[in-house]
């Protein structure tokens, strides 16, 4: 597959304030190894080789172990995951999935008991973030850099 446009050269403006985003996400204190779960599944739901790509030795360099890893496509029969990291895992699933445009509230009930508020507010921002980059890679056909 061909690439279609390269965001960074087309919009260099509209590609640092993305990265503004992504630069506040990584530094406001949830754990780095969570955040690349989180993005690794998202990828993965949304198909975007490229995001899949990069998140997997990212995760590896802030944890995440291979098993992790290899089964966060699988994290609900898997018991390696942590109830925080569950709870990360089913809101991120849920809101980028937003079946019937919601979020169920049995999904909020396990984030709530596992993040604070302000940790949820950065987690949800988060998981907008990665959505928005899997969206412009897909689209624009971005190869992953193998």
């Amino acid at each position: 597959m061909e690439q279609r446009f390269d965001i960074g050269k087309l919009i260099p403006d509209g590609y640092k304030a993305m990265f503004g985003v992504h630069t506040y996400v990584q530094g406001c204190g949830l754990e780095l190894g969570l955040l690349e779960l989180v993005r690794l599944r998202v990828s993965q739901i949304n198909g975007c080789a490229f995001c899949v790509a990069m998140h997997v030795p990212l995760g590896r360099k802030y944890g995440l172990s291979e098993n992790q890893l290899q089964l966060v496509a699988t994290w609900k029969e898997a018991p390696i995951y942590s109830a925080r990291e569950r709870a990360a895992l089913a809101w991120a699933e849920a809101i980028t999935s937003l079946r019937d445009q919601e979020v169920p509230d049995a999904v909020y009930a396990q984030v709530e008991a596992n993040f604070t508020a302000q940790e949820i507010a950065n987690l949800t921002l988060g998981i907008a973030e990665i959505n928005s980059w899997n969206r412009l890679m897909v689209a624009s056909r971005t190869p992953p850099m193998l």
